[in-house]
């Protein structure tokens, strides 16, 4: 893929916990309207760098541009910033209300009206084929329902990019299966994904480009043909 489709760049990224160095990245690339994938061993450092890419972790060495230009936390409005970007994380947290309300909180926040948000959520739940949990409250659904409204809510607002931290690593075979067949429908061709998996299955559904991640560093960046003959045993 050319420099041109490239929506985030990482360059030069050291973060430490403690006197531990975790991560150790020259350079990283996301490419713009595709499915990112960064796969590794556990422990390789996958959630803490998206944690990195995503904003939500300032405490590193290094630099993130965004469409080629520089991210200052200093400078910058974050807020405005994170909010062109969704997490949809391994164990979703769900806020004390209804079903519905988690799913729109974001477009409140955002100062859309009501009559926007009640259509918005209820056509988002309908693509999700959640519309009988609306009304239900936060803590009278399943996991993998849970993980459903975790994923309507990151895509209510149409961000550029939706990181994934391993979306099914705790969920039933029934709803594993409902995102493996459904996930790449709701996401639209202007969305840039960064889905962290060990699930072969959406590696070979959905990877339009493949990261690799070991002992916090990469050790691969190209394209799913080439990496599927080689380097699937680092998963």
């Amino acid at each position: 893929m050319s420099k041109q489709n490239v929506i985030l760049e990482a360059r030069n990224i050291v973060k430490y916990y403690g006197e531990q160095k975790v991560l150790d990245i020259e350079n990283f690339t996301l490419y713009k309207g595709a499915f990112n994938f960064l796969i590794g061993p556990n422990g390789s450092g996958k959630t803490t760098f998206l944690q990195i890419l995503s904003l939500v972790d300032k405490d590193y060495r290094g630099e993130l541009y965004y469409k080629g230009e520089a991210i200052d936390y200093q400078r910058d409005n974050l807020l405005k910033s994170r909010r062109k970007f969704s997490v949809i994380w391994q164990n979703p947290y769900l806020y004390k209300g209804s079903v519905s309300y988690n799913i729109g909180l974001p477009l409140r926040l955002r100062g859309v009206n009501k009559k926007s948000i009640h259509h918005k959520v209820k056509q988002m739940a309908e693509k999700l084929a959640i519309t009988e949990l609306l009304s239900k409250r936060h803590d009278q659904i399943s996991g993998g329902e849970k993980q459903k409204v975790s994923i309507a809510r990151a895509l209510i607002t149409e961000p550029e990019i939706i990181f994934v931290d391993e979306p099914t690593n705790s969920l039933d075979k029934e709803s594993i299966s409902f995102f493996n067949q459904h996930f790449s429908e709701l996401v639209t061709d202007e969305m840039t994904v960064l889905l962290i998996t060990h699930d072969l299955t959406q590696v070979k559904r959905l990877a339009n480009h493949i990261n690799s991640l070991d002992k916090g560093k990469l050790i691969y960046q190209g394209c799913p043909r080439e990496y599927n003959s080689n380097n699937f045993h680092v998963i």
